[in-house]
Formats: structure tokens, C-alpha cells, sequence
């Protein structure tokens, strides 16, 4: 299955001939692509595929193998310091939830994007400017009647949010985001698809897994299918969003279609 050409635009991550180990186990195996600016691309796949561990190579969490036929540069850059990543690129990963020790509340857990960590040490220490910032974010992800609640209590919609907010610190050009849309409540759904979408008209591109075609954002504009580890396909929703190539993709006969802007995916009975 080939790959559809992009119009060419300006380059923020290139991957060639990317390997990843983990445990002596190939997870991820030649991976050569490129993402650009102006570009909302959705990652799709199987469980077990790879999607994680493909978002977890931008945060430098996981490390490819090293060899001289290979390269992984963000901003043009192979090494990058890890202070500048974080100014330019927020995350959004599952574990990150069972990182919060005991006690931090929801406003700790959003100035703790300041320094990196996930306590509250941090919010003694914030300047004017970023008590502004974090109230501005408070407020754009309607989570002002929570601030002072413990983290670790809140529902999975308000802790999502909060993790998002915190990721916005720096106001990054990126957003890279593992199943954003997992285990909402509508409420939260709906908030968290008006901010993406209000982010993506400022500028921001993200890149984001889901599991669901319904949770697919209006904005994307590009479509990447991983499977067994490997890039099967890449290209624009309408040529990869189709019944026979996610039938292929994950082993189910299934009926693809697009209602309005959203895609819906319904198993043929056989």
C-alpha cells in the first residue's frame, strides 16, 4: 500500500530509518517520515501497534537505536535541550495521571508544567506572569470551581483537562496527545474539542492516537496508520479513511462513513 504525497511544507520532526527496542522486543521498525507545520495528524492503529511508543520518541522518554544511517530531529535539531522541548512541543501521555503524588492540588498540578514535575513545590516559586498564565488557562478549560481540589480526586474528565492546561504553560507550537478523548464524560468531550479546535485556529498543531473514528478532530488534515509497528499508510482523511484500508488496518470487516464532519465506523456482520 503506497503512501500519498503531502504538499510540501515546512518540516518540524524528521524520522529516518527509526528503530525501537524495548526489552530486546521491535516495536517500532523503519519508521521515515516527516511532520510539518500546518499539519493536525491523527495517529491510528491497533492496540499493540506502536501509537504510544511512536508519540513517546517526541518527548525523548524512549530512544530509537542509534546507528549511522539514521536520524531523529526535532526543529532541525538532533539533540535538542529538554527546556526548549518543553517550549515548544506539550504532552499528553495516560501514565502521566499516576505520576501526581498524593496532595497536589489542581492549580500545583498546572504550575508544576513550569518546572517538569508533578508536585506542588513549584507554586511558591511562580512569578506574576505565570500566575496570569495559569489563571488564563484555568479559565479557558473551565476549572475554576476545582482549583484548590486534590488532583488525584477529580474525575477523569477534569484531571484530563487539567493535564492539557498544564501542557499549555509554555504556549508550545505542538500539542502531542495519546487518546486525548479516552473515558470522557460529554461534558468534557465537548470542552476539550472546542479548546483543540480554537488552539488549531491559533496556529498550534497537534498530533494526537485515538481509538475512536468518532473522535477524530474536524481540523485534522492528515491521517497516519500504524500497524505491527510499521507506517502502512499516511495521507489526507478522505483517501485513508475508508472502509477497506481500516478493515485492513484492523482486522475487522467494517463500514466506514462520514457524516457531516465526523467519521463513523460500523463491524459488517459475516
Amino acid at each position: 500500500m503506497g503512501l500519498d504525497s503531502l504538499k510540501k511544507k515546512t518540516t518540524w520532526a524528521s524520522f529516518k530509518n527509526i528503530n525501537v527496542y524495548i526489552d530486546k522486543k521491535e516495536i517500532l521498525s523503519n519508521i521515515n517520515i516527516k511532520l510539518n507545520h500546518g499539519e493536525n495528524t491523527v495517529i491510528l492503529g491497533p492496540n499493540g501497534s506502536g501509537k504510544s511508543t511512536f508519540l513517546k520518541l517526541f518527548n525523548r522518554s524512549i530512544y530509537p537505536i542509534n546507528s549511522r544511517h539514521s536520524s531523529l530531529k526535532l526543529f532541525n535539531k538532533e539533540n535538542i535541550n529538554i527546556w526548549d522541548l518543553r517550549r515548544k512541543i506539550g504532552f499528553l501521555f495516560k501514565e502521566m495521571e499516576q505520576r501526581v503524588i498524593k496532595g497536589v492540588s489542581l492549580y500545583d498540578l498546572i504550575a508544576s508544567g513550569f518546572s517538569g514535575t508533578f508536585n506542588s513545590r513549584y507554586s511558591i516559586l511562580l512569578t506574576d506572569t505565570e500566575k496570569k498564565k495559569i489563571d488564563s488557562l484555568i479559565n479557558e478549560w473551565e476549572l475554576d470551581n476545582i482549583v484548590d481540589k486534590e488532583f488525584n480526586s477529580l474525575s477523569d474528565g477534569q484531571r484530563r483537562r487539567a493535564l492539557l492546561a498544564r501542557a499549555l504553560v509554555y504556549e508550545p507550537n505542538i500539542l502531542i496527545l495519546d487518546e486525548p478523548f479516552c473515558n470522557l464524560d460529554i461534558k468534557s468531550n465537548f470542552i476539550l474539542n472546542k479548546n483543540l479546535h480554537h488552539l488549531i485556529n491559533n496556529s498550534l498543531n497537534i498530533v494526537y492516537v485515538t481509538h475512536s473514528l468518532e473522535s477524530i478532530l474536524t481540523s485534522t488534515n492528515r491521517v497516519i496508520l500504524i500497524k505491527e509497528g510499521k507506517i502502512i499508510n499516511d495521507g489526507k482523511p478522505d483517501k485513508i479513511i475508508k472502509s477497506d484500508i481500516l478493515s485492513d488496518l484492523f482486522k475487522i470487516s467494517l463500514n466506514v462513513i462520514k457524516e457531516g464532519d465526523y467519521w463513523r465506523g460500523f463491524p459488517i456482520d459475516s
